[in-house]
């Protein structure tokens, strides 16, 4: 028999990277090759030898050193959706084009440079042919170990308090165009942290922030969000630490409490005198370990998330993730520039 070629599934998503970095390339690229139904076609990148050795390395038929090509080169779009992992400014380009184009865009966070631009996008994303999806990449929220924190705590009451730790190494020096560390540090911590606060708790009724500096690049911010009937919400972010911490502690009005230390350790307890009965009374403790070595795409949430635009392109829409949802946590950071005197 003659030797054959292995082609997509009938009816498979075409998909474009645009920015085949690192992060690209040890996330979301292996995530998306685990999606059914969908096939890497294009790679864009700015330096014409990195976009050909990441078309090679992962399969791709397609590169160029233009990613405008993808949208409406030679012959029309070259693909169905776009994945963008770069800086606000081309994540905002890439969105403001593919979603006029009819292209579904996934968009790491921050989508955007500034709260005027997401604005502008928003109406684009309104405008934008039936069945475009846009999609904003927080993978916090999507991880395997979070979803069961909230599983396990949902029918244990509401909740009464968030409290999330996001600490790194990074940034050191002013990234994504930014003019400081600070503002990098809440573009790039400071947004996911605020994003998980306001799907969980909404938008607050009072924001107050503070600032600590720690040495002459280091920074912590402390963010408190607080709400008309009673719930709060305290985050901590920094750039101090030697690597990325991430702890997130929710507590219910029956008070179960939950907590999750980074992507791997989940521990629930709930004291003896809390109403009803069954579950975790005195000082017990229920705990799920995630090892690192098992499921890490799923357990971090880049997986999860690229599965849940994938699912709403098929679909043709809506994105659980839109640009919509991100103006609130724009808004927030936007006051904690104002009360700590960060630059936008």
């Amino acid at each position: 028999m003659a030797i054959r070629r292995v082609t997509p599934g009938r009816g498979a998503v075409r998909y474009g990277l645009i920015g085949p970095g690192s992060h690209a390339q040890e996330n979301l690229l292996p995530a998306l090759a685990e999606l059914d139904a969908a096939v890497l076609t294009a790679v864009a990148a700015r330096r014409p030898d990195a976009a050909a050795e990441a078309a090679r390395r992962w399969g791709a038929e397609l590169w160029t050193d233009d990613w405008t090509d993808l949208v409406d080169g030679d012959g029309g779009p070259a693909v169905d959706c776009l994945v963008v992992a770069g800086s606000p400014a081309l994540h905002a380009e890439v969105l403001e084009r593919g979603l006029a184009a009819g292209i579904s865009v996934f968009a790491e966070k921050p989508p955007a440079p500034d709260t005027a631009t997401l604005e502008r996008l928003v109406a684009v994303e309104r405008a934008a042919p039936s069945g475009t999806v846009a999609f904003v990449g927080f993978n916090f929220p999507y991880g395997q170990s979070y979803r069961k924190l909230r599983d396990t705590l949902r029918p244990h009451g509401t909740l009464r308090t968030l409290d999330v730790r996001m600490v790194s190494a990074k940034p050191a020096s002013p990234v994504w165009g930014s003019a400081t560390v600070e503002d990098s540090l809440l573009q790039g911590l400071g947004t996911h942290a605020v994003d998980l606060a306001l799907r969980e708790m909404g938008v607050p009724d009072r924001i107050t922030a503070r600032r600590a500096d720690i040495d002459a690049r280091r920074r912590a911010f402390r963010i408190l969000l607080e709400y008309a009937d009673g719930r709060l919400a305290t985050l901590l972010v920094g750039n101090y630490s030697n690597r990325l911490e991430y702890r997130c502690e929710l507590v219910t009005d029956e008070g179960v409490v939950g907590c999750l230390d980074h992507f791997n350790t989940l521990t629930v307890a709930r004291p003896a005198t809390a109403p009803g009965t069954g579950f975790l009374d005195g000082k017990e403790t229920l705990r799920y370990d995630w090892p690192g070595r098992r499921g890490g795409y799923g357990r971090t949430g880049y997986a999860t998330e690229l599965e849940s635009f994938h699912r709403s392109v098929v679909r043709g829409g809506p994105g659980d993730s839109p640009l919509s949802s991100c103006l609130d946590v724009y808004r927030v950071l936007d006051e904690v520039r104002r009360q700590t005197g960060v630059p936008a």
